[in-house]
């Protein structure tokens, strides 16, 4: 609530997100205020685990039968309609009541009212264990542990900000998160939230409790953290943001220094072709530097005891080609890598180490490429998971049979029913590799996956010794005595190629390839993916298709092209709010089966690159 009159112009107002983003930068919180353009901040992450975040907050006020929304009336400010609701008397809770006092804007999740005291509630989808105690946030020697910094922050600045609009009230700051450690009932899964648009107070969609409110409340998965002693340790500090922030918010012109350094080089506002541009205002020249040392693989191991990156950025040294090659610590991993990558910039091509061919040689056919999809949400889709449980919901494999052979078969799998899929994924997949040759990965990701399931057989009392020790041995390294390679491993250690960045994600080599081997393009094994576009041929993440809804076809499913957005469209074809629709389902279905199919594919494309680089005997 306003003290003495809310600021002319809610422009003017340092609000919960504006002090988070000046946080994190002061500078970025002035080039949004500016309007400056900025890329989008890796939307598909943000989207999902926002979700995850909204259906944690509908289990949470589900679980407050006095909970009221405050919603204006017409021409009233949402503090003003506060103010209105905080004058009932009695115990009782609000949800998203806003205050406004001192410059300062707040939207508070949860406030409740119990006698004297006012409980202010932030609702997180982060998870804790409670059985390892009830103040996870602390460090070993006290203090806040930085994993838990912005959660204790915001938590910080809403509470400052009912102290200045509740003068003398007796604040008790908790955070709602996810308990690892307890047990879903059928009370609390996925299916029991939707999002619906026509709440009252709601700006947009809202996720919404539709199951048994009473054995909710018996038994769910939230936990109440006291928040008290977190919030005073940083009480000095937030007060200090609070005063550097207010002034770039009252006047965002007012140059701001700019701390730049290697933490800049994923900055949303690096796009010289945007005007104005955010990094070259904060560089300057130095930011027309490329390549850019900030762009270094692997930067955070180069020359810590000179400074690392930061310390070349402090002494103007940002040329990456400008750097001595005996610079680079050629007894470590990195420094090769780091090597590398400057002899393929400097000579505008890929390299690739043919020490790579001692490992691809000595592994045994058949050769499987194999990738999963899966999903950890916060509000598990089945009963008998904990939050953030994973399931594996899909593979696809590609086989090269024999040495020499020209075809290269697929076999997939996707579970379609409404049950914990993991243990018939496990079977399908067995069934598809089974117990000879090599299992190609990129990323150790499948691996940790297979163990996974592993765990919930014992877990889930699935009683299958056969599966149980296939999966064991599944699991293992080459060279542990097992069947799997990993290629990520190998692209680090051995290739580069100018297009790849500081990045060896998948994503990122198979353009790179790609982009590099016509002949590919041609191959009876890749054909179907080549796509061309203005500039030659298309990524083929990029030229994945949208699936056709219907007879006429005249509705589309967008592509799926990353693994978020693999989770979300399985979630979408399993519990959204078309699931009792059959075509939109097999479409849905047809974009993952497309995408995992392509992760595979990707896998093979650049071993078979990789293959026709041997050098000459």
């Amino acid at each position: 609530m306003s003290a003495g009159g809310a600021p002319a112009g809610r422009a003017a107002l340092l609000s919960k997100s504006d002090f988070a983003l000046g946080c994190d930068c002061p500078v970025k919180l002035r080039y949004r205020r500016l309007g400056y353009p900025a890329r989008p901040e890796s939307n598909a992450y943000l989207e999902f685990f926002a979700d995850g975040g909204f259906m944690v907050e509908a289990i949470a006020r589900a679980l407050r039968p006095d909970g009221e929304w405050i919603v204006p009336a017409a021409g009233e400010a949402p503090e003003d309609a506060t103010r209105r609701a905080l004058r009932v008397s009695g115990d009782r809770s609000w949800f998203e009541p806003t205050f406004v006092v001192d410059g300062l804007l707040a939207r508070v999740d949860i406030l409740e009212r119990r006698g004297e005291a006012w409980r202010l509630v932030e609702v997180k989808a982060r998870s804790y264990d409670s059985t390892e105690g009830e103040a996870p946030w602390r460090g070993a020697r006290g203090g806040v542990l930085s994993t838990w910094r912005e959660y204790v922050m915001d938590v910080a600045f809403q509470t400052r900000v009912l102290e200045l609009a509740m003068p003398g009230a007796r604040i008790e700051p908790v955070l709602c998160c996810v308990d690892v450690s307890r047990t879903c009932r059928e009370d609390a899964i996925f299916a029991q939230v939707r999002l619906r648009d026509d709440d009252p107070g709601s700006s947009g969609p809202r996720a919404v409790y539709e199951g048994d409110v009473d054995a909710l409340r018996a038994q769910h998965f939230l936990g109440h953290l006291p928040m008290r002693e977190a919030v005073d340790a940083v009480a000095d500090e937030v007060e200090a943001r609070i005063a550097a922030l207010r002034t770039i918010v009252a006047d965002p012109s007012r140059p701001v220094p700019a701390p730049i350094g290697a933490r800049c080089r994923d900055c949303e506002y690096r796009d010289h072709r945007y005007v104005p541009s955010g990094f070259r205002e904060c560089w300057g020249a130095l930011g027309d530097v490329a390549p850019h040392v900030i762009d270094m693989v692997e930067g955070h191991r180069f020359d810590s005891a000179g400074g690392g990156i930061d310390g070349r950025v402090a002494r103007g040294q940002v040329d990456l080609l400008a750097i001595a090659p005996g610079d680079f610590d050629a007894a470590k991993a990195a420094g090769v890598r780091q090597a590398r990558q400057q002899r393929c910039l400097r000579a505008g091509t890929d390299e690739l180490d043919p020490a790579v061919f001692d490992v691809l040689d000595a592994c045994p056919h058949p050769l499987h490429f194999i990738d999963f999809e899966t999903s950890q949400l916060a509000v598990p889709y089945h009963a008998g998971m904990r939050p953030y449980e994973q399931i594996a919901f899909q593979f696809s494999c590609h086989t090269i049979a024999t040495p020499g052979s020209t075809e290269l078969r697929h076999s997939e799998w996707i579970n379609v029913e409404d049950a914990h899929p993991s243990f018939a994924f496990a079977r399908a997949l067995r069934a598809a590799i089974g117990d000879g040759g090599t299992v190609f990965v990129w990323s150790n990701y499948e691996q940790n996956v297979l163990r996974t399931v592993r765990a919930q057989m014992d877990r889930y009392g699935e009683r299958d010794d056969a599966l149980a020790a296939w999966l064991e041995a599944a699991a293992v390294d080459r060279a542990d005595g097992g069947r799997v390679e990993d290629l990520l491993d190998l692209c680090a250690a051995h290739y580069y190629h100018p297009a790849m960045g500081a990045s060896a994600s998948i994503k990122y080599v198979l353009p790179a390839v790609w982009g590099a081997a016509p002949a590919l393009w041609t191959d009876p094994w890749f054909a179907r993916y080549y796509a061309e576009g203005l500039d030659g041929p298309l990524d083929p993440y990029a030229a994945l298709a949208s699936a056709r809804v219907g007879e006429d076809g005249d509705e589309t499913v967008e592509a799926v092209r990353d693994g978020i957005g693999a989770m979300r469209s399985y979630q979408e074809m399993m519990y959204g709010p078309r699931r009792g629709d059959p075509a939109h389902r097999e479409a849905v279905r047809r974009t993952l089966l497309r995408y995992c199919e392509l992760d595979t594919a990707a896998m093979v494309i650049i071993w078979k690159y990789w293959c026709s680089r041997r050098p000459a005997r």
